[in-house]
């Protein structure tokens, strides 16, 4: 019995039909589910990843995780078709969603900016430029 609450705990297509209007799902989907198989599942990593740089953990099974995944997958699915607003709408509303409950994104822009200063510097040698230049 375990095993089927896990499998309940995965988000599917049929998810991800529920957050759309049939018409809407097949126009984005170009009637093939494949596409939207793609979308979720670039979404679960993306989602996953975001909620790990907030120093939480990703749990299909979490309701914010969830609905930020589901709001991911559709963001995809509107890129797909070339809607980019309202793909980055979804995309807005999947990182709100994110960082009001778990904290701020890290991305990999923050993560280089905070590396700190240089621990060293380069040195020409010991002579002084006019003794270099003459030999």
């Amino acid at each position: 019995m375990p095993e089927e609450n896990e499998n309940q705990a995965q988000l599917t297509v049929e998810d991800l039909k529920k957050e759309l209007p049939d018409q809407d799902y097949e126009t984005l989907t170009l009637g093939e589910d494949t596409v939207a198989v793609r979308c979720l599942l670039k979404a679960k990593i993306a989602v996953k990843g975001m909620v790990q740089s907030t120093g939480h953990v990703y749990s299909e099974e979490n309701e914010v995780c969830r609905e930020a995944t589901l709001k991911y997958a559709l963001y995809e699915m509107f890129a797909f078709v070339g809607q980019e607003n309202r793909a980055r709408e979804k995309l807005e509303d999947c990182q709100l969603l994110i960082e009001t409950n778990f904290g701020s994104i890290i991305k990999k822009s923050d993560a280089e900016a905070s590396s700190g200063p240089a621990v060293g510097y380069m040195s020409a040698g010991r002579k002084s430029p006019m003794e270099r230049r003459r030999n």
